[in-house]
This record gives C-alpha cells, sequence and structure tokens, in this order.
C-alpha cells in the first residue's frame, strides 16, 4: 500500500515518450529554420537575370503542349523529365510565366533539400537498439538513442553547406529540372539508409515508390539508383536479397550510362556548346563545379583556383577516407553514402568514355551524397585521450569549415561573375530583343540564329515592348544531320554542304531588304555552325584578320562585303549585328537605290543635303512604350570636313526640352558609311534609326524635329550644330528641321 507523498518513478516508457516528443519539437524547429534560410536565399533576386536559352526551352515545353502530350511523355522512353513539365505547367497555370514563377518550383525544391540534407545527417548518425545490440534495461526494443552533440551538429553543418553552395543556388534559381533532381537524389539516399536500418517491408515500399518517381523526374536519377542498389547488396543480410538488388545494380547502371551518352548529340567535329571532356578532365570539372559553381573565381582577390578549391580538397579526401574505413567496418551510413557518390560519378565518367561532351548538371545526382562527403570528419571525430589532439582536431575543423562558407560568400557576391553580384551572369536574352525592339523597322531582315533558340524570341519579344516585332528568320537546315552523316571526318565538307544550303533560303529571305540585323548566340550556334579559323577564311579568298566566330550565317555580318556595317551590341552569351545594304539586295539599277516616302530637301552646314525620310511604325502606330522607326535619306553636297551626329526631337512646346530624342551619327557610327567623311559626293545614303517613346507620354500628337551637329564636340554646345539652309520644310531657330507631326496613339 502506498503512503501519501510517495512520488512514483516514471517508467521507461513515459522517459522515452518524453524524449521522442522533445526530439520531434527540436527536428521541426530546426528543420523550419534551415528551410526558411535556404528559401531565402534562393527566392534572393530569383527573377532578376534573364532567362538563357535552357530555360526558354522549358518555358516552349510546358507552354506550347496540352496536358495530354505531358501525361504521354510519361511513358515515352525519350522523355528525359516529364514529371518536371507537368508539376510546372500546373504552376504556371496559377502563378504565371514571369521568369521569377518559371524558377519558383526550383527555388522550392532546393529549400526542400536543405532540410533532407539535415534529416538524411540525423539518420546517418543514428544507432537503434533492434537487432542491433544488446537492449538494456533502461531502453526498450526499437527505440531511438538520443544523439550526440557531434552528431546534431554534423547534421546542420550538413543541412548549410547545401543551403548556402553556390551550385545548388545556381540550380535553384534556374528553371530547368536539375534542383528538383538533387531532392529525389537526397530522398533516396534518406529513404534507402533508413530502410536498411529499420528492415521494415513498408520502408521498403517507399524505397520502390520512390524509385519509380526519380524515373519521371529524370531518366540520370538511374544512376543513384544503381548506386544505391550496390549499397543494398553490399549491406542486406539475405544472399537472396543481396543478389536481387546487384541485378537491379547491373541494370540500372547499364541504362544509365547508355542514356546519357546516347542523349549527347554531337556534331561530327566532336564539338558543342558545352565543354569536350573525357573522364578525368569530367570528373575533375565536376569537383570545381561542385566546389566553386562554374569555377570563375581564380584570380579573385589575387588567389589562384587551387586556393579557392583547397579546403574542399581537404574534406573530400577526408571524407572519402572515414567513408572507407566505416564501409570497411560494416557502417550501413558510410556503404551507402560512398555509393551513393562514388557510382553515380564513375557511371557519368564511364559516359564520357563514349560521348565526351560534358555538363556539369549532369552530375547534380551525386551533390547530396557529396556534401555528406564533406561533413562526414564531422561526424566521425575521435575523441582522443590526449586534450591537445582533441583541441586540434576541433580547431582544424573550425577553420576549414569557416573557409568554406567564406569561399561560398565570396563565389555569390564576386564582381561580375557572383551569381548575387547584380551582374549579368546569366545570357542577356531579355536585354538582347529588348535592344532590338528599339531598334527594328516593319521592313528589316532579322534573323535568329540558331533555329531552336526561337523560343526566346517568342517569349520575350511581347514582353520587352508594346510594339508587334516582326517575326525573326531562322535556318533550320543547319539541324539537318546528313551534311555530318555523308561527310564524316570532313570538317571543310561539312561546312561547304551547310553554306550550300543556306545561300538560297537566305538569298530568298533577304530579296528586297535594305537592312539586316542578326540576333546571334555564338556559343549554341557553333554547334551546328561551325566556326572558321583564319587560315581557312584567308584559303577561301575571304580578306579576314581574325578568325570566325560565328559560323556561315554571321560570316557576312563580321565580314561586310559590299555592305555597311550598321551597329550592334554585346551581351553575355547573345550578340546582335547589322549591315545595311547600298541598294536593295539582289537588285541592281537606279531602281535598286531606297527612295524616302515622304520627299524634301534641306541643306545642313552646306555640306550634307537630306533628301526625304520614311516613317514606319510597328503594327501602324506609335504607342508609349514603343518606338517610332524612320529612316532619313543622305547625300553629301560637299566633301564633309568633320564627322556629324543627327539628332531627332520629339515635342509639343518645341521651345522646351524634348520629351523624347536620340542623338547618334549615321548608322551608329560604323565606318565607313556611319563616318561623314567618307561620304563621297552625290552618292545616296540611307539611315535607319528608331526615337524611343516613353512609357508615360501622353497619347496626342507631337513634332518630330532633326538637326545636325559635329558629333567631335560637346552635343550640349548649341553653337556646334550646323545650320540649315535652302530647306524646303519649316525650320526653326536655323537649325532644327520640322519633318513633320507624329501622332501617339493610347
Amino acid at each position: 500500500m502506498t503512503t501519501t507523498g510517495t512520488q512514483q518513478l516514471p517508467t521507461t516508457s513515459t522517459t522515452q515518450q518524453t524524449h521522442t516528443r522533445s526530439r520531434a519539437r527540436t527536428i521541426i524547429i530546426v528543420g523550419g529554420a534551415l528551410f526558411v534560410l535556404a528559401f531565402a536565399l534562393r527566392l534572393y533576386r530569383l527573377g532578376a537575370q534573364s532567362l538563357w536559352l535552357d530555360e526558354g526551352s522549358t518555358w516552349a515545353e510546358v507552354t506550347r503542349h496540352g496536358w495530354g502530350a505531358l501525361l504521354a511523355d510519361l511513358v515515352r522512353p525519350t522523355a528525359a523529365y516529364p514529371l518536371y513539365h507537368l508539376l510546372l505547367k500546373g504552376w504556371i497555370g496559377l502563378a504565371g510565366d514571369s521568369e521569377w514563377a518559371l524558377r519558383f518550383p526550383s527555388a522550392l525544391a532546393g529549400a526542400l533539400t536543405v532540410v533532407i540534407m539535415y534529416l538524411l545527417g540525423l539518420q546517418s548518425a543514428e544507432r537503434r537498439t533492434k537487432n542491433r545490440e544488446p537492449v538494456s534495461s533502461r531502453q526498450s526494443a526499437g527505440s531511438v538513442r538520443p544523439l550526440s552533440f557531434v552528431h546534431r551538429r554534423s547534421s546542420v553543418i550538413s543541412a548549410l553547406l547545401f543551403a548556402c553552395s553556390p551550385f545548388a543556388i545556381w540550380h535553384a534559381q534556374d528553371a530547368k529540372v536539375y534542383s528538383m533532381v538533387m531532392l529525389v537524389a537526397a530522398l533516396l539516399l534518406l529513404a534507402v539508409l533508413h530502410a536498411l536500418r529499420s528492415n521494415v517491408w513498408r520502408t521498403w515500399l517507399v524505397v520502390a515508390g520512390l524509385a519509380v518517381v526519380a524515373l519521371l523526374v529524370h531518366r540520370l536519377l538511374l544512376l543513384p539508383l544503381a548506386g544505391l542498389a550496390l549499397a543494398c547488396t553490399l549491406a542486406l543480410q539475405h544472399w537472396r536479397w543481396r543478389l536481387a538488388a546487384g541485378a537491379l545494380a547491373l541494370v540500372f547502371a547499364a541504362a544509365g550510362v547508355y542514356g546519357l551518352a546516347s542523349a549527347v548529340v554531337t556534331n561530327g567535329w566532336q564539338e558543342s556548346g558545352h565543354v569536350a571532356a573525357g573522364p578525368p578532365l569530367g570528373l575533375w570539372l565536376t569537383f570545381v563545379h561542385f566546389s566553386l559553381d562554374r569555377g570563375d573565381i581564380g584570380g579573385f582577390l589575387g588567389l589562384p583556383l587551387l586556393v579557392w578549391l583547397a579546403p574542399f580538397m581537404v574534406l573530400t579526401l577526408w571524407g572519402m577516407a572515414l567513408l572507407v574505413r566505416g564501409a570497411w567496418h560494416g557502417d550501413t551510413a558510410a556503404i551507402v553514402v560512398l555509393c551513393a557518390f562514388a557510382v553515380p560519378l564513375a557511371l557519368f565518367a564511364g559516359a564520357l568514355a563514349f560521348a565526351p561532351i560534358y555538363e556539369s548538371r549532369y552530375a547534380t545526382v551525386a551533390f547530396p551524397a557529396w556534401i555528406m562527403v564533406l561533413t562526414w570528419p564531422f561526424r566521425e571525430q575521435r575523441m582522443e585521450n590526449k586534450e591537445h589532439k582533441r583541441i586540434a582536431q576541433n580547431l582544424s575543423l573550425f577553420f576549414i569549415l569557416c573557409s568554406l562558407f567564406l569561399i561560398n560568400v565570396a563565389v555569390l557576391l564576386q564582381p561580375k561573375h557572383g551569381l548575387f553580384s547584380g551582374a549579368p551572369v546569366k545570357e542577356e536574352w531579355r536585354q538582347a530583343i529588348n535592344y532590338l525592339a528599339g531598334e527594328l523597322h516593319p521592313d528589316d531582315l532579322l534573323i535568329l540564329h540558331p533555329y531552336y533558340a526561337a523560343p526566346m524570341w517568342e517569349y520575350y519579344a511581347p514582353r520587352v515592348t508594346p510594339d508587334p516585332l516582326p517575326q525573326p528568320v531562322t535556318f533550320s537546315d543547319y539541324g539537318q544531320g546528313d551534311c555530318v552523316a555523308n561527310n564524316q571526318g570532313n570538317p571543310s565538307a561539312i561546312r561547304e554542304c551547310y553554306r550550300r544550303r543556306y545561300e538560297q533560303p537566305f538569298n530568298a529571305a533577304a530579296a528586297g531588304k535594305k537592312r539586316a540585323l542578326l540576333l546571334i548566340a555564338p556559343e549554341h550556334a557553333a554547334t551546328i555552325d561551325r566556326p572558321k579559323t583564319i587560315a581557312d577564311l584567308q584559303a577561301e579568298g575571304i580578306p579576314a584578320t581574325e578568325d570566325d566566330q560565328y559560323g556561315w550565317v554571321g560570316l557576312r555580318f563580321q565580314i561586310p562585303q559590299k555592305t555597311w556595317p550598321c551597329g550592334g551590341a554585346r551581351f553575355v552569351g547573345v550578340q546582335v549585328m547589322c549591315q545595311s545594304y547600298p541598294s536593295f539586295f539582289g537588285e541592281t539599277g537606279a531602281e535598286a537605290i531606297p527612295q524616302p516616302a515622304v520627299p524634301l530637301e534641306a541643306t545642313f552646314g552646306g555640306e550634307i543635303k537630306l533628301r526625304g525620310y520614311s516613317i514606319t511604325p510597328l503594327g501602324g502606330a506609335v504607342r508609349p512604350g514603343g518606338s517610332l522607326p524612320i529612316t532619313l535619306y543622305w547625300q553629301a553636297v560637299a566633301r564633309p570636313t568633320h564627322n556629324d551626329s543627327m539628332f531627332l526631337h520629339l515635342c509639343r512646346d518645341c521651345s522646351q526640352p524634348p520629351l523624347a530624342g536620340t542623338d547618334l551619327p549615321p548608322l551608329n557610327g560604323y565606318p565607313p558609311a556611319g563616318l561623314t567623311t567618307t561620304w563621297r559626293v552625290g552618292d545616296p545614303v540611307h539611315d535607319e534609326r528608331a526615337l524611343a517613346i516613353p512609357a508615360d507620354l501622353p497619347p496626342g500628337r507631337y513634332t518630330l524635329l532633326l538637326g545636325v551637329r559635329n558629333a567631335d564636340a560637346d552635343p550640349t554646345d548649341l553653337s556646334t550644330r550646323l545650320p540649315v539652309t535652302r530647306s524646303t520644310a519649316p525650320v526653326l531657330g536655323d537649325t532644327r528641321l520640322a519633318l513633320g507631326e507624329v501622332e501617339v496613339s493610347k
């Protein structure tokens, strides 16, 4: 009989429940904090960079195809990542298809992977008593021992390293599948480790389900599946299960290598827009990308690339040594992590032996396991008997860890190259097409190269301007493989085959045009239109002073032949080039000389005469936020004594500063025709330009003024403006010619 005041001791079950609840709260709090940190990093400047070509292809895939076609891709062997496209299509149906919205699923997947890395760190450190070791009187079978501070710390470190990794953040801010690939790879790693530890059939059902999902996310996940199947072969107890797992490992490995090697399409020259690399170089590039993302930090702060890589090298080698030792002694976690890291990379290297075209994103399947390799030394610290050795070990790890985080910050923030630096680091299609929108005339020939960049035009053209822009011409002949197949091993014959294919459609597209503009992504164009060396060009009689950079399509723009260069612009990964034809392309005689729609005569400074102008609004109307295309037709009446610049002013009260204006030499100042000192008396020159209309300009009628000034003088010095003489149009202040009125619509 119990006396009053006697306290009953808590049972083992009550203690275990209390510990379980406390541990669950800790996991939720820490995991939630890690998720918030990772998500904030991935949402920072998410929509700041322009989409690059592959992101544009993603947009085209999910917007051009209906639900039925995307669902059918789930069972189509050649569809690389059908589930991602389905999920993205559903998301943009809710959130729209802005750059931010297209990249948001990748950012979310990246943040979730950080939480999985934290759970993976905890799982790899657990020791379950069931069927593993004797059960003490204080601990029931199947219970979980409390983790030590070292193991909890290593779990947080692995999550933080993934959260702050420039490589992981890059893919989390990319409208591609690879952030989701890393999420599924981490989930597979966690699920297999948990299944091996618990040995409960329900956990293996989870693994099987994840394996099916993995194959729908990306066929690349065959590589980690092969590694994890090998881990099961080594870790399972029953020989039948080990045999089945080994067979699966072989099947996954063979399918993964074959699929990866066959997916890389080469052009017959063993070149592409990517790096040509065999297995050794491919593995080295993978390590560089894992550590420093694109690896372009070498020389920053005066430090060579190897110095930046050193902490990652130390931890990778240290972690691998500990994993091999642990696997040798039967540590299940070590076996799983080692196989999940080494096997996919080995298979990736094997694929490079067959198709030596390197893409760092194909190695993302091994990245979560690599993070675990880095953190293994923090998990496997040996508590030395001697205090000074233990302190030295902890200080070394602390120094290396601080170095890793500082390097990650430097990579993300380094000027010109860092993703968070504010500099453009992805292909600038948005900026290039915006530039074109301010230059184009409706009668221009616009060429887009390569042809498979068409989604970028479709995406950005309606977004950068309210004006309906002309559709570009593409040359899909470069995508046909028979030129390569029929001329294997003969690059000159391949180029000549493409030239013959290209000349006829180009001549047909350019017929009757007086100006052509080229929008080209040189690295992508080189995959189908190989550039020539200076020796190749000179052997063909082309007066070249440097290597060709653009292939056949860009060659006529790079090296003018009976044309006038008329401007252009360089952006990251994209260029705009321009050429003007003195007469309509393909035509001869006096009728081939372009003539103004509005003839008039006005002489400036007694040297150059305006013969008239043509205004050709895009879509037939001038809109706020759009442009006013105008062509000026000139002729020298005396040899110009200096180079001139022509300015246009749009005004209502022309005694006040103009509401819009532009001030440029003819043909953007590109010689020879862009320098008026080269003009010969009597030769006609046409100069296409466009006046940007402010987005907040009220609708109505405005006066358009034209003037000429000395291009070498200060543009604010009004005395450098050339006086107007012998004009058939009104003149304001002796220097500005009133061309007429322009209607700006709503």
